[in-house]
């Protein structure tokens, strides 16, 4: 459980939940998880929430309502279409991660307490008003003593304390779901709380966040048209994070039709898009949060922030993906199928017969279509969801990476409809594997068959 640990819950906090469940319409959802048993908090409220919203707008805001936890697992819920459908991924995607912000006096405190000394003995300057302010932290300017502008994460006073609540409660409820309404078990809950309270886990130790950064300072220092900023791990601790402040205008501010001279859209759309391959396709390690306000936009540059969420994928996937990717790309539905048993996903109770004739309809919606009418991102996930339809698991890095893929290209066609991502995967593939097929490439590989080889020689038994 990490830091984590099990303790008792709170039946007052329950008690909230049930009743915010009953406020937006959801009493049932209480009955079937078995939170009416025994408990006196359903109450018999009546308005207008049902009527005014569907369910999916109605989960969104009964997430915001119940505060930081809830509003974090719809965010991570929203990367994963494979387990509550797409139409509720998409809502959940719209989430708004924008909360009241606390007090200067309390910012004072956790640096008092992070580093032993007040902020002013830390920064040149240090801006009382945040920039910006979510539900784990908030952010502010700050001048170093050195001179330089930059950005100071910190962390809400006892957002752990609270989150560590929440997710004794989830751990509860998901167990109690299974419990008493067998149903629900292949919504598979209990992993989904393990999976949310690892990536949790991460996101609240600022130090990793602090890692992703300099990984991608790495990843992208000889492209001059990417911005990563700098990490200052002097200045930062596991609840302050202190990097190079990205100046420029948010990408999401551009798509809705801020106007900003010297812009060159098509450009911007191609710059994030090969952005995000290179990531993807090199380095198998990608930013899975890339939606248009973690983009920022500057004299034709490109900035990104907000290194927390994270995908990793092994270099056999990264090979896999590909191969699938091109084979969406061609329509080609046995070649998918190959594929897809190549990746171990397809089991002996799987109905091929019933999966190739899905996948043939899906195909026949993008077939004899034009490049640019093709959206890679979609294709991939509608091709998760079908796989799930079928009961076939899917890791979470593949959805993962077709969600984040999704909002990409989203962004690249808000900015250029006449974009193709489709032009941008294959040159950038076929450059990736001349690269791999290089003399000094083959020469790496062959050493590290030498040793392999050497290993297994000395362990294999007489």
């Amino acid at each position: 459980m990490g830091v984590f640990k099990k303790e008792k819950i709170s039946a007052n906090r329950i008690a909230l939940i049930v009743q915010t469940l009953v406020k937006y319409g959801f009493r049932s959802a209480a009955e079937k998880i078995g939170l009416k048993r025994g408990n006196p908090f359903i109450p018999k409220i009546k308005n207008n929430l049902i009527t005014q919203y569907d369910s999916h707008q109605r989960t969104k805001l009964l997430l915001e309502d119940l505060g930081p936890t809830f509003v974090k697992l719809g965010q991570i819920l929203s990367t994963r279409p494979d387990l509550i459908g797409e139409e509720l991924s998409v809502e959940l995607a719209k989430l708004q991660d924008s909360v009241e912000p606390f007090s200067y006096e309390e910012v004072e405190k956790i640096f008092k307490e992070e580093f032993g000394k007040p902020i002013n003995s830390i920064f040149k300057s240090f801006e009382p008003i945040p920039v910006a302010s979510a539900s784990l932290a908030q952010v502010h300017k700050a001048v170093t003593k050195e001179g330089k502008l930059v950005a100071v994460k910190v962390q809400r006073p006892n957002i752990q304390e609270i989150i560590h609540q929440d997710i004794q409660i989830m751990h509860y409820i998901a167990k109690l779901a299974e419990r008493h309404n067998s149903d629900l078990k292949k919504f598979r809950s209990p992993e989904i709380v393990e999976e949310f309270q690892r990536s949790l886990q991460k996101e609240l130790n600022f130090k990793y966040e602090g890692q992703n950064i300099l990984r991608f300072k790495e990843i992208f220092k000889d492209n001059p048209n990417i911005v990563i900023p700098a990490y200052f791990e002097e200045l930062s601790s596991s609840k302050i994070l202190t990097m190079g402040y990205v100046s420029g205008t948010p990408l999401s501010e551009i798509i809705a039709g801020k106007t900003i001279e010297g812009i060159d859209k098509p450009l911007i759309a191609k710059i994030c898009v090969h952005a995000y391959f290179k990531q993807l396709l090199e380095h198998g390690f990608f930013h899975a949060d890339l939606h248009p306000g973690n983009i920022f936009i500057e004299k034709n540059k490109v900035g990104f922030v907000d290194f927390g969420m994270i995908g990793w994928l092994e270099q056999t996937q990264i090979d896999e993906l590909s191969r699938l990717f091109l084979n969406l790309i061609e329509c080609d539905v046995s070649n998918i199928l190959i594929q897809l048993n190549d990746m171990d996903l397809l089991t002996d109770d799987i109905d091929v017969a019933s999966l190739r004739e899905d996948i043939s309809d899906l195909m026949e919606t993008y077939y004899g279509l034009d490049m640019k009418s093709v959206n890679l991102g979609k294709s991939a996930t509608e091709l998760m969801l079908l796989l799930t339809k079928h009961k076939i698991r899917i890791p979470k890095e593949y959805t993962m990476l077709s969600r984040s893929l999704l909002l990409v290209e989203s962004s690249a066609k808000a900015l250029d409809p006449d974009f193709s991502a489709v032009d941008i995967f294959k040159p950038d593939l076929i450059s990736l594997a001349a690269k791999k097929f290089s003399p000094k490439e083959i020469i790496k590989k062959i050493k590290k068959q030498v040793f392999d080889i050497d290993s297994l020689s000395r362990t294999f038994p007489k």
